[in-house]
């Protein structure tokens, strides 16, 4: 009885140890798993967080080149807008006294014509560019005077088939061939313009200390008309 007891004992024992090995084992197997996982789980944000930077790095990266490639579009608007507003200042930029060089009978009348403010131009210099071209233009509405100085442009308007009066009423609607024309005008109440054209020239019997004479003669008138149409202007 002592000897089956002691059998039954150890194959108990046997058992229980037996039972502890697979437990050992199976908690062993179920640790490795968690394990992994954690460190899976533990890994993956910096993963995650790395794709994640790449991405918007990238998406910056778009944005800013889309954003270079607008404002490039825009460029030259921005460049029309500064031509606009150049144009626009020359618009507005005082009138240049003289429109050429003189000739030999216009710089005999250089001193008085600077100390008048009336301006100049040699007709011989037709056609004329551009930028004098707008000068003129403004010179008609401006209420300056301005001598056409004719005297040595007579060949030069043939081969256009213009004369000297041709010229000047392109600018202020009418003229007529002349040695040098005095030309203005005078704004109006009504707001309205009035142009004032005077023809100037000399006989062959006279000298051109003569045609001097006139022209200076021609703005007195001019200043004195002028100012009446201004004062009556004013008060009506």
């Amino acid at each position: 009885m002592q000897i089956n007891t002691s059998s039954k004992t150890v194959w108990i024992v046997a058992l229980i140890l037996a039972t502890l090995a697979l437990s050992y084992g199976a908690m062993s197997l179920l640790d490795s798993p968690i394990s992994n996982t954690e460190s899976a789980t533990q890994m993956s944000p910096s993963k995650t967080s790395s794709k994640l930077n790449t991405h918007v790095s990238r998406n910056l990266s778009k944005q800013t080149i889309q954003a270079d490639e607008m404002a490039l579009e825009r460029e030259p608007f921005n460049t029309n807008i500064m031509l606009g507003d150049d144009r626009q200042s020359l618009a507005e930029a005082p009138l240049p006294r003289l429109l050429s060089g003189y000739t030999q009978a216009g710089a005999k009348l250089d001193t008085y014509l600077e100390a008048q403010d009336v301006a100049y131009l040699d007709s011989s210099f037709y056609p004329f560019d551009p930028q004098t071209e707008s000068i003129l233009k403004r010179y008609a509405t401006s209420g300056k005077m301005l001598l056409f100085d004719n005297t040595q442009a007579k060949e030069n308007l043939l081969e256009f088939n213009k004369t000297s009066g041709d010229v000047v009423s392109d600018y202020y609607g009418t003229g007529s061939e002349s040695a040098m024309t005095l030309a203005t005008s005078i704004k109006l109440a009504n707001g309205g313009i009035e142009y004032m054209v005077l023809p100037i020239s000399i006989s062959e019997q006279e000298e051109s200390r003569d045609l001097t004479e006139k022209v200076k003669l021609a703005i007195e008138l001019f200043q004195q008309e002028q100012a009446i149409k201004q004062e009556t202007n004013t008060n009506s």
